[in-house]
């Protein structure tokens, strides 16, 4: 893999990772294969650091053009406490890269079935809300979302 990078961020215990990077040829393939914690690997003592693995192989043999192909995957890990993501490919640690904590962001839903529908729930962005409400504000702050209410809704 060349050029390989890496962004980690953390929204309500869930890290996610986009990694992108760039393969050698159009013959060559990468795909992420594992991630710790969540996938199969099981340490005795815990590594200090969420992971993924990556798995990087010629798909076609004989000759191939030499033409950088960009690649790009993004990848979820449920983990509320490691404060970096170590990349590795074919087994190599390549990269490790520090999560960053996202803004607590904030959505304005209003219940579906209820006439005349102006009641109104703030939910913190990214949770996922039964299909009876419907967004009609955010993300934005808890204190923009109260004065949408307040403007908008009943209480």
């Amino acid at each position: 893999m060349i050029n390989l990078h890496a962004v980690a961020t953390r929204h309500h215990g869930r890290i996610t990772v986009d990694i992108g990077g760039q393969l050698p040829t159009p013959c060559d393939v990468a795909e992420i294969i594992d991630k710790y914690p969540g996938g199969h690997r099981v340490y005795i003592v815990d590594p200090g650091a969420a992971q993924v693995f990556i798995s990087e192989w010629r798909e076609r043999p004989g000759p191939c053009a030499d033409v950088v192909v960009p690649w790009h995957r993004t990848v979820d890990i449920i983990d509320e406490t490691h404060k970096e993501v170590q990349i590795f490919v074919n087994e190599q640690k390549q990269l490790t890269v520090p999560v960053t904590e996202a803004k607590n962001q904030y959505d304005v839903y209003r219940i579906l079935i209820e006439p005349p529908a102006k009641r109104c729930l703030i939910i913190a962005d990214g949770l996922i809300v039964p299909m009876i409400y419907q967004k009609v504000f955010g993300p934005a702050s808890y204190q923009d979302c109260v004065k949408y209410v307040k403007q908008n809704c009943q209480t």
